[in-house]
């Protein structure tokens, strides 16, 4: 079972996720990121602090929300993932495409020197 729990900074949306991402949860995570995009929200940042496993679904499913927002000028980051999350997101080369950070302060502050 996946846990969420949402912060909203200004412009910003923090995801923050314990447990499974996988087929079968996916869906709720896609709706409050489309639900951000909607808001308002220029970038969402994913804590995957908490996240204990992630399948091919999950990680196909972070590539799509990547490219559905990056022509909608909402950026997607990743923050905190364990080592062996952090190994599936490299293995699947997400790691070239969605930027991962040490921390949400720190994806913050590097968004806001790119923008």
């Amino acid at each position: 079972m996946l846990q969420v729990r949402e912060q909203h900074p200004p412009h910003t949306n923090v995801i923050a996720l314990a447990g499974q991402v996988s087929r079968y949860t996916t869906t709720g995570i896609q709706s409050r990121i489309w639900a951000a995009q909607e808001s308002g929200c220029h970038h969402i940042i994913l804590d995957f602090s908490e996240v204990t496993e992630i399948d091919s679904t999950g990680l196909g499913e972070l590539f799509l929300w990547y490219h559905n927002m990056r022509p909608l000028h909402v950026q997607i980051s990743i923050v905190k993932p364990p080592t062996c999350i952090r190994n599936h997101l490299d293995w699947a080369h997400l790691s070239e495409i969605i930027p991962i950070y040490e921390s949400e302060i720190e994806a913050i502050v590097q968004t806001k020197a790119y923008s």
